[in-house]
Parts: structure tokens; sequence; C-alpha cells
């Protein structure tokens, strides 16, 4: 059911998530994908730049059609399945935003309750392409944490997405009308950077002032601990 919210996770995160150890995940992890369920590749998680930097590739998994036809039919939900994998440049920064996913998934469920009382939706789900005044936009963000009829839009910034100042103005700007033409309920927007000093992060919530819709950033834990802080003033 992880694996179908968030479509790539690593063995890392599963096994925070799920296993007491990575060893019972590896050996859990081969039982499911010798049934069919599941299927990995092994690939760098953080793209080393230099060979000093090299650590190891990690398996990450994905739902096989069985896997996402299974659970599918378990939640209810109408979707087709991805035949055709991501690159794994892609494939990974899904495992990035997923990051906040196993920081703060526990949290949210004894807080709220599991799904469908919250809601991860990952970032192929929450694509949106629209006009506004004759100009299209996109609404692209790495994925949609839902609850209490808020929702909160999250961006995923690691080291090397190497985004600027420019570019967090015009990513609030998009999410700001995406809310006010197309969602039309509450919402926030979450940049989950690396570091919690990111000298981004003011960038990103005067951004948000100037187009008057809150955001909020920091790291990975600062941002799981804000989604908690949330769910408890919300309920």
């Amino acid at each position: 059911m992880a694996l179908f919210f968030c479509r790539y996770l690593s063995t890392k995160l599963l096994a925070r998530l799920f296993f007491p150890s990575a060893g019972k995940a590896r050996t859990r992890l081969a039982k499911l994908a010798k049934k069919g369920y599941i299927i990995n590749r092994t690939m760098y998680i953080v793209q080393p730049k230099s060979w000093d930097e090299r650590v190891s590739p990690q398996g990450v998994w994905h739902l096989t059609k069985a896997g996402f036809e299974s659970v599918a039919e378990t939640l209810g939900v109408e979707e087709t399945y991805a035949t055709r994998p991501l690159l794994p440049e892609r494939a990974r920064h899904y495992v990035r935003a997923a990051e906040v996913y196993a920081a703060t998934r526990d949290h949210l469920d004894a807080q709220l309750g599991p799904y469908p009382e919250w809601e991860w939706r990952h970032e192929k789900r929450v694509f949106y392409a629209g006009e506004y005044e004759n100009a299209p936009y996109l609404h692209k963000p790495d994925a949609h944490i839902i609850f209490r009829g808020h929702t909160f839009i999250l961006e995923r910034q690691t080291a090397e997405s190497k985004i600027g100042p420019k570019k967090i103005y015009e990513k609030v700007a998009d999410h700001k009308r995406y809310v006010e033409l197309r969602l039309k309920a509450p919402a926030e927007v979450l940049f989950a950077f690396d570091e919690d000093d990111s000298p981004v992060i003011g960038q990103a919530e005067r951004a948000g002032e100037q187009y008057g819709i809150r955001v909020v950033g920091g790291d990975v834990a600062h941002i799981a601990d804000y989604l908690e802080n949330s769910a408890a003033r919300l309920s």
C-alpha cells in the first residue's frame, strides 16, 4: 500500500517504515518479489558528484501490475497501472520526496488514523495542466498531503535540484494560481530541503508572503514535525 501511495520507495525507507532491520526488510521484500507483487532496480538515491562521495547504490521498489491491481481493489480506487517504469533520475526523485512520507506516516496515522483519514498523493496523481488568461500553466509539485479538508503542496528540493530564488517564486505563484482556480480549498506549500539552514528557505517563505499563500520551509524532519503539528491543530 505504501508503494501504491508513493510509487517508488527504497529498501532503506521500507525498512524504516515496516521492519526491525534492513536484513529483515530485504528478506521479506525478496519474498514479495518472488510472489510477483513488487519489483526492484538498483540505483543511486543521491547522485554522487565525485568518486569520494560515491556510496553503495540502493534497491528501489515499485509495484508490478498484479501488486498494483491488488492494492487498488483493496482501496476501491480506479486507476490504470503505468506499464513503463520511470528512468532512474525521475524514480530517484520520487524516493527523495517519499522521505517526507516515511518521516511523518506514523505520526499522522497516530493523530488522524490511517488512510483514508489522510492521504499522500504522489507527483503523477497531482499533476495538472491548465490555462489562465489564455496562457498555459502547470501544477507539478512532488506530492500532496491531504487531511481534514486541507491540502499541503510538497516541493522536495534536493541539492541536485540547484533551484534558485527565481524558480522558487515561479513555483509558489503557480501553486497559488492552482489553489485559487482549481483546488478552491485551504492549502499551504511545503518546501523540504536537505538542510534546515538552506538560504533558499527564506526566499520560499517571502514568496508565500508576496503571493498570499502560507509557505513553510525546512529540512525533512522539520516538515514532518510541521505536518504532525498541523494534524493536531486541524483535529
